[in-house]
């Protein structure tokens, strides 16, 4: 009799625990997945930028308002985050935005979006790639694997200081001070053509400025780049125009959008000699087409500034 009062005393115990433990774990899901997401819309939410922050284009600007009310928002919302340099972000769809769940996953895996986003903010902060998270409440967050190490940034950072230090100064032009460097990249770099794959242009990093410093070989990605960086450093407005198949630069020169291609200013030969060209350097629009209506039909509505 008494074992059976053991027994039963210690039953009683397990689903007493049980309920406690079930309820806890009930209690963290409510608060965590329901009341919390509902407690954040519609409220402001902070984000910290680098140092490498962009401003706004026409297409894109940086946003507040991380409460998402239709899929238009994604845009700003996204271009805000890689544009600040976060590592993880999470932000949550309005209440009334019944279709919000569907609308960021569906955002999220088209081929373009993030991918011309990516072209608008600084090389640092753009990314290798996203691991976005989306929960049935409208949870969403932002995983962002980026292209550069802190170690590579400063690599990179400070081969172009010196680069600018020994070679530019006060009274030059600002085409001069733009062809020293795209002449510089031209005439220490040769396409990278052992690179046919992804996973060949990842292990080789020739499709980023560390690698073309360091290796001396790139392809189109390590050439924009390159002098984006370099643009920035001197202060002029750019952003990094794309097609399925290139890239290339796009920048300001008082209040005149010209397009700089140093890819195709450093051609492969076919006898392997090594040429400097100036045929795509500060061009217009119209004479990029010109030039070439293949290679360079970038997206006219999403790069607004290269119209």
């Amino acid at each position: 009799m008494q074992m059976k009062k053991i027994i039963t005393c210690l039953f009683l115990i397990a689903i007493i625990g049980a309920v406690l433990y079930y309820r806890n774990n009930i209690t963290n899901y409510v608060t965590n997945e329901v009341i919390l997401p509902i407690e954040k819309k519609g409220k402001p939410v902070d984000i910290t930028y680098n140092s490498y922050k962009y401003g706004d284009w026409q297409i894109v600007k940086n946003t507040t308002d991380f409460n998402a009310k239709k899929y238009d928002d994604f845009d700003n919302i996204f271009y805000t985050i890689l544009n600040s340099g976060v590592d993880e972000f999470t932000f949550y769809c309005s209440k009334e935005y019944e279709s919000c769940v569907q609308d960021v996953q569906t955002y999220v895996n088209s081929d373009q979006n993030l991918g011309n986003i990516n072209n608008l903010i600084h090389p640092y902060n753009s990314f290798k790639n996203i691991q976005v998270t989306v929960t049935n409440y409208g949870k969403i967050t932002i995983k962002v694997n980026h292209i550069y190490t802190k170690e590579q940034i400063d690599y990179v950072n400070s081969e172009i200081e010196n680069f600018i230090k020994n070679n530019i100064n006060t009274s030059m032009s600002d085409q001069d001070k733009i062809k020293a460097f795209h002449d510089y990249i031209a005439n220490n770099t040769r396409y990278d053509q052992s690179v046919k794959t992804v996973e060949d242009k990842l292990a080789l990093s020739s499709y980023n400025a560390y690698g073309l410093l360091v290796n001396h070989k790139a392809i189109c990605g390590g050439y924009t780049d390159a002098l984006a960086i370099y643009l920035n450093m001197l202060g002029y407005t750019n952003y990094r125009v794309a097609t399925n198949e290139h890239i290339w630069n796009l920048v300001n020169i008082n209040g005149t959008y010209y397009h700089i291609d140093v890819t195709w200013d450093d051609p492969v030969t076919s006898n392997g000699s090594d040429q400097l060209l100036h045929d795509y350097f500060l061009i217009s629009n119209a004479t990029l087409h010109q030039k070439d209506p293949n290679e360079h039909n970038f997206n006219a509505n999403f790069y607004l500034e290269a119209n």
